[in-house]
């Protein structure tokens, strides 16, 4: 398997945005502007270090990003703020249209790593996967 040997905010950036111009090739979302709501995800098993406290504790925490409808550029810095770790995965969904605005879902691990322990890396934009409909 191939592996992701960098990560900074351009990259992740350009990832999110490859993601959701899938949605627009295979699900026909079309839009002018996007925000995103950062969901973040407990995963039953799996050990969170001190840095992923901080970040669910602070910066990921309800009272910071609860259902907040966020801009590209705050969710990359965001989600980028122990830059080069990033969350190990990141689902995208897409939510609902407001107006020609597309409002996508980040359902986003608490754990952050290095680039080459990113998943979803086959997709050629790690670590978002972009999931069209709840099946795939």
């Amino acid at each position: 398997m191939e592996e992701l040997k960098q990560m900074n905010k351009e990259i992740f950036r350009g990832n999110l945005l490859k993601t959701i111009e899938e949605f627009s090739k295979k699900g026909g979302v079309t839009f002018t502007d996007c925000r995103f709501v950062i969901e973040p995800v407990k995963e039953k098993d799996k050990p969170l270090n001190g840095a992923d406290d901080m970040m669910r504790l602070n910066i990921l925490s309800e009272d910071n990003i609860g259902n907040k409808q966020l801009t590209l550029n705050n969710t990359v810095n965001i989600l980028c703020g122990l830059q080069p770790l990033v969350p190990i995965w990141i689902d995208v969904l897409f939510v609902e249209m407001n107006e020609n605005t597309a409002i996508f879902k980040l359902r986003s691990s608490l754990r952050f790593r290095k680039p080459t322990l990113l998943r979803n890396v086959e997709t050629g934009h790690a670590p978002f996967k972009s999931i069209i409909d709840e099946t795939s």
